[in-house]
């Protein structure tokens, strides 16, 4: 079913490539890039480690209010942190103000794109495998609940992926 909805959110598990691919798909479609993680440490002046240090729940509510002040801008791309999802309020606001691309990749397309997540506070709690793998036995249904599409990264180039979602969201 092809949607009318102007907005644009991916949502997905980190390193699934939702920054890269809305910027370029923002850039294709004439849309205001946001990439909520970088919206939390501008309005924060810290970066996303020192919050979690603090706490995760901390970072979920600053990343949930960041969310809710951009969604409901119009014509955006918004690039959201991967456990977003996990907040009730955005499962029921997200849907409202666009369409909901997850871009699904499999735990192991993660670890192949692992090398610079210097800045992953959940994966310094143990092994990469160990964490990606509970996080996406988490998640990956609340994902798959509130997309309006779902499009696998697996060994896909970001340009066919950009197509593909420009197919689906007929814009």
């Amino acid at each position: 079913m092809i949607s009318k909805k102007r907005n644009i959110f991916l949502i997905g598990p980190m390193f699934s490539g939702k920054t890269t691919i809305g910027f370029y798909l923002a850039k294709k479609l004439n849309m205001l890039f946001f990439d909520s993680d970088y919206e939390i440490q501008n309005l924060t002046k810290t970066s996303i480690e020192k919050i979690f240090i603090e706490g995760e729940d901390k970072f979920r509510k600053i990343e949930e209010n960041v969310i809710l002040n951009i969604i409901r801008m119009n014509n955006i791309l918004l690039s959201t942190g991967g456990g977003s999802i996990q907040s009730r309020t955005l499962l029921k606001y997200l849907p409202l103000y666009g369409n909901i691309i997850y871009l699904k990749t499999s735990v192991k397309s993660q670890l192949l794109r692992i090398d610079n997540a210097v800045n992953r506070p959940l994966l310094k709690l143990d092994s990469p495998n160990i964490i990606l793998e509970y996080l996406s036995n988490k998640r990956n249904h609340l994902y798959e609940s509130i997309s309006d599409f779902i499009i696998s990264t697996d060994k896909k180039n970001i340009y066919d992926i950009i197509n593909n979602i420009i197919k689906l969201v007929n814009l």
